[in-house]
């Protein structure tokens, strides 16, 4: 039995797609970003999914985003 979910995706304007796959057997996080991918125990994942969301939050009080 295959235990890989997809946990979310979306597709960006330029059609690049973007993937977060859980795999609970090994417990391990793939990211799927364009071509790239990237393959993480499900525990850094969740210290780098912290790490970003306090660089995004930073990011937005210090530019001007246009994210039309």
């Amino acid at each position: 039995m295959n235990s890989a979910r997809v946990m979310s995706k979306t597709t960006l304007p330029n059609n690049e797609r973007y993937k977060v796959i859980y795999n609970q057997r090994p417990d391990v996080v793939v990211l799927e970003i364009g071509g790239t991918s990237l393959k993480l125990n499900a525990t850094n994942f969740i210290m780098m999914n912290e790490m970003m969301r306090k660089a995004a939050a930073r990011l937005v009080m210090q530019t001007e985003l246009n994210l039309k």
